[in-house]
């Protein structure tokens, strides 16, 4: 083999190198190139399709972050439309409860009111009657109708007399006399002793005498 015809052989490799570089560098984008390592693509081809799965992985995000967006919106706007309701039973509530303190508050005065217009009537009553208006010093003591009739007072009780005693002073100089309703009495502590009700003693020519 001579230099001419390898010289020849390498012009004649580098010039169909040369056509399969063209062709991959300004090949469409739907072109491969076949070489001696097998298809290649082209340049066009290349970015065009490094293009289309940027574009798809892009969109499908795109989407995912579309749908979190709108689940997002829908739930903000449950959450708001419970706020609401919620507002609305509170409120409601507030308003239900001035009504019936309102209520409890006037039943109250009413029944203040009734009771102060019952207990004037009683005792509108009790004076009319009569009675005593007041007890005070008139244990164990009964209600008795006046002599005119105009009314009541209090008597002492026969079923209750008062206890009379008496004895001797300490010198013997002195009769003594002892009296009392609610104590006990020890009778053999007295000379002489009786049970009676609104009943005086006296002495009268150097002798006791009781007058009733």
């Amino acid at each position: 083999m001579s230099l001419q015809t390898d010289l020849h052989n390498a012009v004649t490799q580098v010039t169909a190198d040369s056509a399969l570089l063209h062709a991959v560098v300004h090949g469409s984008t739907q072109d491969t190139v076949g070489t001696e390592g097998g298809l290649v693509v082209t340049v066009a081809k290349l970015l065009h399709d490094a293009d289309a799965r940027i574009n798809a992985s892009a969109g499908g995000i795109l989407a995912q972050s579309q749908s979190a967006a709108q689940d997002a919106l829908t739930s903000a706007e449950l959450a708001s439309s419970e706020a609401d309701r919620a507002q609305s039973v509170a409120s409601q509530g507030v308003t239900d409860t001035h009504t019936v303190l309102q209520l409890i508050q006037t039943s109250g005065n009413q029944i203040l009111v009734d009771a102060e217009a019952v207990l004037q009537q009683v005792i509108a009553r009790l004076l009319a009657v009569g009675l005593p208006d007041s007890l005070i010093g008139a244990h164990g003591m009964l209600l008795k109708v006046k002599a005119d009739e105009s009314g009541y007072e209090l008597v002492n009780t026969a079923a209750l007399p008062r206890f009379y005693g008496f004895h001797l002073s300490s010198d013997g100089s002195e009769l003594l006399l002892t009296e009392g309703r609610d104590t006990d009495f020890i009778a053999a502590n007295f000379l002489t002793w009786t049970l009676a009700e609104g009943v005086s003693f006296a002495i009268h020519d150097n002798a006791l005498e009781m007058q009733l």
